[in-house]
């Protein structure tokens, strides 16, 4: 009797441990995208932002979007 009940808490212990790794993303498994963070494409298509006084030029409106600049202009800043 004993060892039934043993062998029935290592059953649960495995069934259980098993879920848990089942849920873990793997690297075959994409993460799923960050709350707030657009998915941007890798066009070039290079745009001056702003954030306050501090200006960038970013590969697209996109990519500026996603760090919290506003586009200004549809060409890159100016290197002064």
């Amino acid at each position: 009797m004993k060892r039934s009940i043993l062998s029935v808490g290592n059953l649960a212990a495995i069934l259980i441990l098993g879920g848990c790794m089942e849920t873990m993303p793997g690297p075959d498994r994409p993460r799923p995208p960050r709350p707030g963070k657009p998915i941007c494409t890798r066009e070039y298509a290079p745009v001056c932002a702003a954030k306050g006084w501090r200006r960038k030029t970013f590969s697209n409106s996109c990519m500026a979007q996603a760090e919290r600049y506003t586009v200004i202009s549809p060409k890159p800043c100016d290197g002064k």
